[in-house]
């Protein structure tokens, strides 16, 4: 389970997938060059525990698009996971 060391919330698995499919959907979109909601990524990111500033600023941006398919592609998720994910109504795009 992720872990939001600002609110000391622990992140259910799905709703950890979700926000990383959310994240990776708006890397594409910078890969774009198209204009992004820079604050609800940044919270994101700090939610998924990266550094913001690291994968924004100081990492090379498909690099960063790499680091965080790699850490969704880790998620350990069990078959009930699987199942609540598949039955949830959440838009891709």
């Amino acid at each position: 389970m992720g872990y939001n060391s600002e609110e000391g919330n622990v992140i259910e698995p799905v709703h950890k997938a979700i926000l990383y499919l959310t994240v990776i959907e708006t890397m594409f979109e910078v890969l774009q060059y198209q204009e992004v909601d820079q604050s609800e990524l940044v919270d994101s990111l700090v939610m998924l525990g990266f550094d913001p500033m690291e994968i924004l600023y100081e990492t090379n941006t498909i690099r960063a698009f790499q680091q965080l398919c790699k850490a969704f592609g880790n998620l350990e998720l069990t078959d009930n996971d699987l199942a609540t994910f598949a039955q949830s109504e959440v838009p891709l795009s």
